[in-house]
């Protein structure tokens, strides 16, 4: 079975990665984890499936209103959630909250699952290839300047969908920042505490259940090694994590890798045009502003994807790439709002290039590559 690279993290843990995982329980998914750097696999096989079902929705229009009811209620359970203060509750109500949290996460991934580009694959190939029969662009189409009043009944479904989602994909995603990925999030104040409440520096690298354990006054051996290597897959049995570490984590990882590209990375061009300048490379961070600063104007955006904190810096980049992401993602949307070239879904840009590299953004035919000057 061939897997792929999906999302990588700069940091992540066991922890987060057990609020994560359940979501994609069923599709056999795998998570690695080197010296604290996180990243998750699907197979081949099951990308095609997710591409298809996709596809289904899209053509079902139920869909989108029952993101956008669901999306209501996770708002108000997150507000809800963050004026529990965590800080002054005794371990017993904390576990009690624990539990809460995690069954809450679950339900929000395994919906924001559906958002994702892979789900979008098959719809966004489909949608390609009709407009290319218009005489307009995808990008047009998604910035809904295209008149979709004469199109045949499936693809203006597609399209009309499409349009709609990845505006309410971007609340998605700042949902997701205020719950989960952001400075001030409320997965940032629970790690913060589990840490002070179970007074060890390796419980973040411990599962839901363990923790619990552990504050019960259980003895949980130290799983500091889960952080410098681990290899995660999922028990549907028995509806948990199956952790390896260490030597043996090292060795399956390598099996896992493969080769990474030397000069250029090809993916999908999410806004058109072409541009040459310096790569800056801007990691996902829950602590944004130790990064951001250093983006100068003109400068090539690299990075695994982009959020809602990284708009500042986006208008001043001359282009933007990144590893994940499709023609919906956070960094396609702004790039066309910007007009701004981009290419996403490299998987290795960031890999492949360094701070002060000069390269080509050539957004037409999804290209990347280094060159000697500008």
């Amino acid at each position: 079975m061939t897997y792929e690279p999906i999302f990588k993290l700069p940091y992540s843990n066991i922890f987060i990665t057990d609020l994560f995982v359940p979501a994609y329980g069923k599709f056999e998914p795998i998570v690695t984890i080197k010296n604290g750097k996180w990243e998750f696999f699907l197979s081949e096989e099951i990308l095609k499936e997710l591409a298809e079902q996709g596809f289904q929705m899209a053509l079902d229009e139920k869909t989108f209103k029952s993101f956008e009811e669901r999306y209501k209620i996770f708002l108000e359970k997150t507000n809800k959630l963050k004026e529990i203060k965590i800080q002054e509750i005794s371990k017993e109500e904390f576990i009690s909250f624990l539990k809460e949290f995690k069954q809450f996460v679950n339900e929000f991934f395994d919906t924001y699952k559906e958002t994702e580009f892979f789900y979008f694959n098959k719809v966004e190939t489909e949608l390609n290839n009709y407009v290319k029969q218009t005489g307009h662009s995808f990008e047009e189409v998604l910035s809904n300047k295209v008149n979709l009043a004469s199109w045949p009944e499936k693809e203006r479904k597609l399209a009309d969908y499409t349009i709609s989602m990845q505006h309410l994909k971007f609340e998605y995603r700042k949902l997701l920042n205020d719950l989960a990925l952001g400075p001030n999030s409320l997965l940032s104040e629970v790690l913060g505490q589990i840490v002070m409440k179970t007074n060890r520096e390796d419980s973040t690298s411990m599962t839901s259940k363990e923790i619990e354990k552990l504050l019960e006054g259980k003895e949980i051996k130290d799983c500091s090694e889960r952080h410098v290597y681990s290899f995660v897959k999922w028990d549907k049995e028995k509806e948990q994590l199956i952790i390896s570490s260490g030597g043996e984590a090292y060795r399956k990882i390598r099996e896992l890798e493969k080769e990474i590209p030397k000069e250029e990375v090809i993916g999908t061009p999410a806004s058109k045009g072409c541009a040459k300048g310096k790569v800056r490379i801007i990691p996902f961070s829950m602590n944004p502003e130790e990064h951001l600063h250093k983006f100068q104007k003109g400068e090539v955006l690299v990075s695994t994807t982009t959020g809602p904190e990284m708009v500042v810096i986006m208008e001043k980049a001359v282009a933007i790439v990144t590893d994940e992401g499709g023609l919906m993602s956070h960094a396609a949307i702004i790039s066309r709002e910007f007009n701004i070239p981009c290419v996403v879904g490299t998987k290795y840009a960031t890999e492949v290039f360094k701070d002060g590299d000069l390269i080509e953004v050539n957004a037409n035919n999804g290209i990347v590559k280094k060159i000697e000057k500008l």
